[in-house]
């Protein structure tokens, strides 16, 4: 009879933590051996596991050369792969063109797996599934979702030159001068729509007021002092923004004002420009195109919409004013320069 040799403790430890802690037939390997110990013979044992005696016999030889760790399997190449380096190469290429630049006779603008799958086959007379050509991505560290809008990375030649313009502009004012930036946005009825915290299952729905009312925000933020100055309009032609000029001058009677605004159309208007010349109190400069986030308006429109108007229903506009009023009043001039990143 053959029996496995003594089994020591250690071994008897690691063997008995391999029964409850490996999995399949690692796990049997390990009964085996322990059986063995308690003097069951190799027939018994191949019968209690429905395997060959020569099965019982190899582990067990296994086992007295190597110990527990002898009762592992050994690493497997497993399988090649069907999509070589070279087709991994081709795929790459493909993904980073246009697919109708590639073959009028396609349909779509982007690449999709069975797109890939034709390919391979007519290119390389590689035949394979959508699932192998998915796998594939994601080893490459690819994945499919939805891509996001972005402005044209562009820029203005004048950049430098406008930005140097309006530290002039600041200097030869003097320190006794409000220097302004502003900026438009709206509010509306409509609730705006931001993401949130909802159960599975159970989308939250947020009432329309059945028609959209909008109105037209013409903010304003000292930068030196912080003060905030906004002024209602129903919209942003060149009259309300000429209306928003004046309103300025109101709340700065006697300084020089040096207004900072970007080029949107009614700021560039000729009845602006003709407002300006005959009121030199107020100085109107530009920023460079494409560069809105070198206004300090934009956070703080941001910071209100957030607070007031994400996912909120009114039921008038009236009551959205009242709000904007509320959230402003609110608003202490530290408060606007650090939202501004004016305070750093």
């Amino acid at each position: 009879m053959i029996y496995v040799r003594p089994v020591t403790d250690a071994e008897q430890t690691e063997l008995k933590r391999m029964t409850r802690q490996e999995l399949g037939r690692v796990s049997q390997r390990a009964q085996m051996i322990l059986l063995s110990a308690q003097r069951r013979t190799v027939p018994e044992i191949a019968t209690i596991f429905s395997v060959s005696r020569a099965t019982v016999r190899f582990w067990i030889r296994q086992f007295e050369a190597a110990g527990p760790a002898g009762l592992y399997d050994d690493p497997r190449s497993g399988r090649p792969r069907k999509v070589t380096s070279d087709a991994e190469a081709t795929l790459l290429h493909l993904l980073e063109r246009d697919p109708q630049q590639l073959d009028a006779r396609y349909l779509a603008t982007f690449w999709t797996t069975a797109m890939l799958v034709l390919v391979l086959a007519t290119q390389l007379l590689l035949h394979v599934c959508r699932n192998t050509i998915r796998n594939v991505l994601q080893r490459l560290k690819l994945r499919w979702r939805r891509p996001r809008l972005a402005m044209p990375r562009k820029t203005d030649p004048a950049k430098a030159r406008k930005q140097w313009e309006i530290a002039a502009a600041v200097i030869r004012a003097g320190p006794d001068a409000a220097v302004v930036y502003a900026d438009e946005s709206r509010v509306q009825t409509l609730p705006l729509l931001r993401a949130m915290w909802q159960w599975l299952g159970q989308q939250i729905r947020i009432p329309t007021p059945g028609s959209n009312t909008t109105r037209a925000l013409f903010g304003a933020l000292n930068i030196r002092t912080g003060a905030w100055h906004y002024h209602v309009r129903r919209r942003m032609k060149k009259e309300d923004f000429i209306a928003f000029l004046e309103y300025l001058l109101t709340v700065y009677p006697t300084q020089m004002i040096i207004l900072i605004v970007d080029n949107y159309s009614s700021h560039t208007a000729h009845d602006v420009a003709d407002w300006l010349t005959a009121h030199p109190r107020l100085q109107l400069h530009f920023l460079p195109k494409y560069c809105s986030h070198l206004n300090p308006v934009e956070p703080i429109w941001l910071q209100m919409k957030g607070q007031i108007a994400a996912n909120r229903l009114y039921g008038s506009i009236k009551l959205v004013l009242a709000a904007v009023d509320t959230f402003f009043a609110r608003m202490t001039p530290a408060q606007a320069l650090t939202w501004a990143g004016a305070d750093k």
